[in-house]
């Protein structure tokens, strides 16, 4: 010890030691002291609670009895002038909340060296509903009016019906799910225009919060000029081969729609330029023929601008209908018109025709008409028009079948037979004499057969085939 006393250098690092020290000690209070920060606090006022953690594809929050709450946080006076409301977090956590109602506490998250004091309120009662899914159709609404002289077609989508998801409760006010489309003006097809879809309650307001799927529909709106649909005549050319007749011609379709102005539809009835080619027919049987359909001159389009007929035709068989009436048509009121010849008033006529179509025929469905509406009084030989049903004709069609007519005047008539009543023979007959009766024109009338000589949907077809006899025969009087 003595000798670490004695060394010289030890006692000067002894003795600087010491005298710093000592230096410090004096010069200790001379330190200026650092300003402590002030700590501030604020209030924010409807941040808006943002919820999370909720299983949307299977629940929905239909409510929550606050969305805002208000904050209190402290912290340096600097940091909070340098924060917005938006950097503070109000988080609401519906991880575990379940069907039905519950209060659940939120929690906040604000930025670094900013403390919450206070959160008003710190809880929020909410309801889950459990999401429910339904299928509707789609229902397509127009506004304004096409352009001049056109007009709209019938509406098509794709798809037609959607899926439509919603509480259980706002799911069943849904009454239809409606999109809107404007033709205003339009004088062209929409074509694939997209369109979104509203789910609208029976009042027709909107339902919030539907989800559809999909969303957005393609719609077609047809915008075409003014068409009418008239009915198919069917007229035949070309030669069936010898021996063939047609026991039924059925067309693929009975009508078409022809677009052009309103002066052209008002004076068209039928079409008629069906051109059926009989000559492609080799042997008995049914065969398809192939129909192109043009539009008449003055019209802009046909649809369909084709079609089909199936033609059936069969061996041609023979048969003679017996007493067929005589029956007078277009006698004025001041004549009667009497039969002198054939004095049974009737005749008999030998038809040719397909064989079933043929045995089902009686008088009845034949008619034999004697026009005198241009006769003056007197006795004339009338030519008789023939009225035939649908593919059937006379065996004798190149003569003539003619009646002997006895025309007199009312008062003659009643002066010489003062006792006796004219004979009505024009009941049932038009003033036309190319007319059948009940109002028949001069084409053939439709058969009722049901086997194969059945002729629904032969589209008034009435002009026959090359080579076989007219349905109507007429006489010059």
């Amino acid at each position: 010890m003595n000798k670490w006393i004695n060394n010289n250098n030890i006692s000067k690092v002894l003795a600087l030691a010491v005298s710093i020290l000592l230096w410090s000690m004096v010069h200790l209070n001379d330190v200026t002291p650092t300003p402590t920060a002030k700590i501030d606090s604020r209030i924010i006022d409807n941040v808006k609670v943002q919820a999370f953690g909720l299983d949307e594809k299977k629940y929905i929050l239909s409510a929550m009895d606050t969305d805002q709450v208000q904050l209190e946080v402290k912290g340096k006076k600097s940091d909070l002038l340098s924060m917005y409301s938006e950097d503070y977090k109000v988080r609401l956590d519906l991880s575990k909340a379940k069907v039905g109602t519950s209060t659940l506490p939120l929690t906040v998250d604000v930025p670094s060296g900013i403390e919450v004091v206070n959160v008003q309120p710190s809880t929020v009662t909410v309801n889950i509903e459990k999401r429910d899914t339904s299928s509707f159709p789609v229902s397509i609404v127009t506004s304004g009016e096409p352009a001049a002289g056109y007009q709209m077609g019938s509406i098509t989508m794709e798809p037609a019906t959607v899926s439509v998801t919603l509480p259980e409760s706002d799911l069943k006010r849904v009454d239809k799910i409606q999109g809107s489309v404007s033709i205003d003006g339009e004088d062209a097809t929409i074509k694939e225009k997209r369109v979104k879809l509203t789910a609208l309650d029976k009042q027709g307001k909107e339902i919030e919060g539907a989800v559809i799927e999909p969303s957005t529909i393609s719609v077609v709106v047809p915008i075409t000029p003014p068409y009418k649909e008239v009915p198919i005549e069917l007229h035949y050319s070309g030669q069936l081969p010898d021996g063939l007749v047609i026991s039924k011609a059925q067309p693929s379709v009975t009508t078409v729609k022809l677009y052009g102005s309103q002066d052209a539809l008002a004076g068209i009835k039928s079409y008629n330029d069906v051109d059926v080619d009989l000559g492609q027919i080799k042997e008995a049987g049914t065969m398809v023929l192939p129909v192109d359909l043009t539009p008449p001159q003055g019209f802009e389009k046909i649809e369909p601008s084709s079609m089909e007929v199936e033609i059936t035709t069969v061996s041609n068989s023979q048969r003679v209908i017996d007493d067929i009436p005589i029956k007078i048509s277009g006698a004025g009121s001041d004549v009667q018109a009497a039969i002198k010849s054939p004095a049974s008033g009737t005749m008999s006529l030998k038809l040719s025709g397909a064989p079933g179509l043929l045995n089902s025929l009686t008088k009845d469905d034949i008619q034999l008409i004697a026009s005198v509406g241009n006769l003056k009084p007197g006795t004339h030989q009338v030519n008789l028009q023939v009225v035939l049903p649908r593919y059937v004709s006379r065996v004798d069609q190149g003569n003539a079948l003619t009646a002997t007519i006895e025309i007199k005047d009312n008062a003659a008539a009643t002066s010489t037979q003062p006792d006796s009543k004219p004979e009505d023979n024009s009941k049932g007959t038009t003033d036309n004499g190319n007319k059948g009766t009940g109002g028949n024109s001069g084409s053939e009338t439709d058969s009722t057969n049901v086997d194969e000589t059945d002729n629904n949907g032969t589209a008034g077809d009435t002009t026959p085939p090359e080579g076989q006899e007219p349905q109507t025969d007429t006489g010059s009087p």
